[in-house]
């Protein structure tokens, strides 16, 4: 009898032996493949990466270079602008020693981080002394004539006067302001015509210290370093360097043996300032560092911004890691995974895995290829091809419905924007007489647009014509009828005499091809700019409050026609009175009195009553009501528009020339 010749790669039971199966091959396989593209795909990541982070890191820190800079440079700005007005306004004017310490003191506080101003104004009558005042922000004011300072002898002085413009100083200790580190921009005082006549001079003072928390963000930063150069080229802020060293950069370079750093040095002593950038080692501790020096604007101080890269590259260095070890291990998980399934799977099987793997990865353009027979493979391949038909369905019927969304926010967004434009801005009016008018507003929509307006018509010289109104409806259905309502409103202004007027050839015109039935609440009202007469005619609307001076508030009477756009009518009683001087008069829509709270109740005229302060400026007034609402509400939802107007006549002793200044409101 013949024996068979067994193979080796079988067992006894028949079956393929492990080292010998096609599973095992397959998982060893794979596992040697993911592992080559893994070590792949890391040297190849990691050498872009290090190459795309270090650029970056070069961008970096010329973003935050400028962003630094730009912030030094509003705030020198504000200050360079504030004191030009000022010294506009002395040098072509006369003005006596007290209006002029106000002037300073208005410029003093008006001016963030302003620490004191120093005013000199020599006089042009030899017997008449000079005014130099140094006035501080906080209450440390000196006279230098009073007190026999030579301040004509000063460098300061002298290189003022005699420049064609103003200057930035180096920082420099003084006492005067408190014993801290100052910087100051001077600039000379020249009658306008006069050539170059000097008059005197004019000062503001910054401490050090306000641009050094300007830089403090970078400075604190794990890796960055940041300081600061004087117009001479001091160092007047940077790691080791005390300001009190008066130490140039290229000192810094010698003492420090810093030579990597001498092209900044270079740089940093150019005569005219300019963008300079440097990668470069530390000759100290071999740190790579990107380095950069701005000028901040045309002030003469520059900017110095260092990144070390070593942070950076262990950041990347961890994270190469962390993906080498994840990749080893997902390697090992799907050897162990595939060397079990593969005993049975089949090539239908395979392609049904491959075709559900793609539309995990979102890929749903691809057919399951087609399995026939009946069994569950075959079933299986049909109710997955069902399974991919409806997803893609379903897909595209959720990207219309995204893009659909999308423009409707984006249209939304856009109409709210143009409303918000459509709001005039607060002012204050004077006509050279002794009173003024005060007018501040605000309004904040429950939705993205809303229905409410407020507004105000210069139609005639010496008039202020103004309303406010509530449209019935919210949304843009509301902001359209508002925006009619406005626009007819402003029309029918200029060619009435009264409110009563306005509001009835309003109600005309609203009706027409009004279909939806809207309508609109509006108050009217005019102001006699020379005596305070008021005019005020209602449509439907709520009556407005007096605010007196010492607080007491009171409900005007004024009498209400119908809302406009039901009907065309012509019966708007006028109500006549006179705003009294530091008076306020509030109107408001019912989005104020009826904001309910969680328990469901209103706020109410009590509480609006309650929360108006009259030692508030109109704006303020407005604010604060509209603060006191949102917290009688929290936490429900604002439920209705939320529109104030308030407008304060001032009686002023000294009147000023005409004058019309616009402010934006908070809306």
């Amino acid at each position: 009898m013949l024996g068979t010749r067994q193979d080796p790669s079988l067992s006894q039971a028949g079956r393929v032996r492990w080292r010998h199966s096609l599973r095992t091959r397959i998982a060893l396989l794979t596992g040697a493949l993911i592992v080559a593209v893994l070590l792949l795909v890391t040297i190849g990541a990691a050498w872009y990466a290090r190459r795309a982070i270090l650029d970056e890191a070069r961008l970096d820190v010329r973003a935050s270079s400028k962003e630094t800079v730009d912030r030094l440079g509003t705030m020198m700005q504000m200050v360079t602008i504030t004191t030009r007005g000022v010294s506009d306004l002395v040098a072509n004017s006369d003005l006596d020693s007290g209006e002029l310490m106000t002037a300073m003191r208005a410029m003093v506080r008006a001016t963030p981080d302003c620490a004191g101003g120093l005013l000199i104004l020599e006089s042009d009558d030899p017997a008449v002394p000079a005014f130099a005042h140094y006035i501080s922000a906080h209450g440390a004011d000196r006279d230098f004539i009073a007190n026999g300072y030579d301040f004509r002898s000063q460098a300061w002085y002298r290189r003022t006067i005699a420049a064609p413009d103003g200057w930035w100083s180096d920082a420099y200790f003084n006492e005067t302001a408190g014993n801290v580190w100052m910087l100051t921009y001077n600039r000379p005082l020249r009658r306008e015509g006069a050539g170059v006549a000097t008059r005197g001079m004019v000062s503001l003072d910054v401490p050090l210290s306000s641009l050094k928390q300007r830089i403090e963000p970078l400075a604190r930063t794990a890796g960055w370093r940041a300081g600061l150069i004087s117009p001479s080229g001091t160092l007047a802020d940077y790691p080791g360097v005390d300001v009190a060293d008066n130490l140039s950069l290229p000192q810094f370079v010698q003492r420090s043996g810093r030579s990597d750093l001498q092209p900044l040095a270079d740089a940093a002593a150019a005569p005219v300032p300019h963008f300079a950038y440097l990668s470069h080692t530390a000759v100290d501790s071999g740190e790579k560092y990107f380095t950069v020096i701005e000028p901040v604007d045309e002030s003469g101080w520059k900017l110095l911004v260092s990144q070390a890269s070593s942070p950076i590259t262990a950041r990347l260095e961890h994270a190469l890691w962390l993906l080498l070890a994840g990749g080893v291990l997902l390697t090992l998980v799907c050897m162990l995974l595939i060397s079990r399934m593969s005993r049975r799977i089949s090539q239908p099987l395979e392609q049904l895995t491959a075709a559900a793997a793609g539309m995990v990865e979102g890929h749903y353009e691809t057919p399951v290829s087609e399995t026939p027979g009946s069994n569950e493979v075959g079933v299986l391949a049909r109710t997955l091809e069902q399974a991919r038909l409806s997803i893609r369905q379903q897909m595209d019927e959720i990207e219309d419905m995204a893009a659909a969304r999308q423009k409707l926010e984006s249209e939304l967004s856009i109409a709210r924007d143009i409303q918000q434009a459509m709001l005039p801005r607060g002012r204050v009016i004077g006509l050279g007489g002794a009173l003024r008018l005060e007018v501040g507003a605000l309004l904040e929509p429950a939705k993205t647009v809303g229905g409410d307006f407020y507004s105000f018509v210069d139609a005639e010289e010496g008039a202020l014509w103004f309303a406010i109104g509530d449209v019935s409806d919210k949304g843009v259905p509301a902001a359209l009828f508002m925006a009619r309502t406005v626009t007819v409103l402003e029309v029918a202004a200029r060619g009435s005499r009264s409110p009563d007027q306005v509001l009835a050839e309003a109600s005309r015109q609203l009706v027409e091809g009004n279909d939806t039935c809207m309508f609109v609440t509006v108050l009217f009202g005019r102001i006699d700019l020379h005596s305070g007469e008021c005019a005020l005619a209602s449509a439907g609307h709520e009556r407005p409050l007096l605010l007196h001076a010492d607080g007491r508030c009171e409900t005007l009477p004024v009498e209400a026609g119908p809302p406009l756009g039901f009907e065309v009518s012509e019966d708007f009683p006028v109500w006549h009175g006179r705003l009294p001087p530091e008076a306020t008069l509030v109107a408001y829509t019912d989005g104020v009195t009826e904001a309910f709270n969680p328990d469901n109740v209103a706020f109410g005229s009590g509480h609006l009553v309650e929360s108006l302060q009259p030692e508030l400026d109109v704006q303020g007034l407005c604010d604060s009501v509209a603060a006191r609402v949102h917290a009688f509400a929290k936490p429900a939802p604002q439920s209705d528009d939320i529109t104030l107007l308030a407008m304060r006549l001032h009686h002023d002793p000294h009147p000023t020339p005409s004058t019309t200044r616009q402010e934006p409101l908070a809306c």
